[in-house]
């Protein structure tokens, strides 16, 4: 799941500021202030805030575990542009065991480049996962994990590794 640490982009002075210092606040530990200053990031719209207010209403950092909640502030996320809400709103659905909605969420994650997703559909797509098995759709998506900018080392090695068994099954 994505949160903590994601920078935030066109954001006004302000809310950088409250989102800087709610970082900051995380960091020490004191989550109860850090989500003070989350939610009032989140409310003058900046989009970083609003992804981790989902967080800490998903996992119940400092307020009551609430998935409704979570899933209105990673939409709110969602619709500034920010694919790991996108996957992030997958995944608390998979985590109800809804796995339309799941398979719907994340598409649309990786439709706007989300890596952890684009390797998790490759995984899905390997194996048959909640979709039919589909090697020539894994091998796409390891593609995409590869070129991806955003994807992390272990991602891309991942990533790489799967295709590179998939094509020595494939001959």
């Amino acid at each position: 799941m994505k949160g903590k640490k994601q920078t935030s982009r066109n954001a006004s002075q302000r809310e950088k500021h409250l989102f800087t210092e709610a970082n900051t606040a995380w960091d020490r530990g004191d989550v109860r202030q850090a989500f003070t200053l989350f939610m009032q990031a989140a409310k003058l719209g900046d989009r970083a805030s609003q992804l981790d207010l989902g967080y800490f209403f998903d996992n119940g950092l400092s307020v009551k575990k609430d998935k409704t909640k979570a899933i209105e502030w990673y939409r709110r996320a969602y619709l500034q542009g920010d694919a790991g809400a996108a996957n992030n709103i997958g995944t608390v659905h998979r985590d109800l065991g809804d796995t339309r909605k799941m398979l719907w969420w994340f598409r649309r994650a990786a439709a706007m480049g989300d890596p952890d997703v684009l390797l998790d559909l490759g995984k899905r797509y390997e194996i048959g996962l909640a979709v039919p098995r589909n090697l020539a759709k894994a091998k796409l998506f390891y593609r995409r994990v590869i070129a991806s900018k955003e994807a992390t080392i272990d991602g891309k090695t991942e990533a790489s590794s799967r295709l590179a068994t998939l094509r020595q099954f494939s001959h």
